[in-house]
């Protein structure tokens, strides 16, 4: 890995958070946009450019804020145009109510081109406690 692979990978996850804080699906779209993406999330899959439509709109038309905190980002893979990285933190959920926290683990990898990063692979998942 080189000296700046974690700053790479946080560079990701910014763009990502600018992307759902637009609340706009076509922003959050188009971040996914490049074929072939995966997307699988919490409460949902994007396997598809449909269903990944629909897993983003929903994601970016929420009435609740949604918001990461990651307090540690793991890079994985690098070349000059590509970066894989594990991040774990929170995800915070904010309404009128207040905001509820959950852990969250997520893998990504993400491409550079000349639109900027576009994320080719999106796993997130909030860790449960098996009894």
């Amino acid at each position: 890995m080189t000296p700046d692979a974690e700053s790479r990978s946080r560079a990701v996850l910014a763009v990502l958070q600018a992307a759902v804080d637009s609340r706009d699906p076509d922003v959050l779209l188009q971040l996914f946009g490049d074929e072939p993406a995966m997307l699988i999330g919490t409460s949902g899959d994007g396997r598809t450019p449909a269903t990944r439509r629909e897993y983003l709109t929903a994601v970016a038309t929420q009435p609740e804020r949604l918001s990461w905190e990651w307090q540690e980002v793991t890079p994985f893979f690098e070349t000059t145009d590509v970066i894989g990285f594990a991040a774990f933190g929170d995800v915070v959920v904010t309404d009128e109510e207040g905001e509820r926290r959950a852990p969250i683990r997520a893998t990504l990898l993400a491409a550079e081109t000349s639109a900027g990063w576009r994320i080719k692979q999106f796993h997130g998942s909030i860790p449960s406690s098996v009894s």
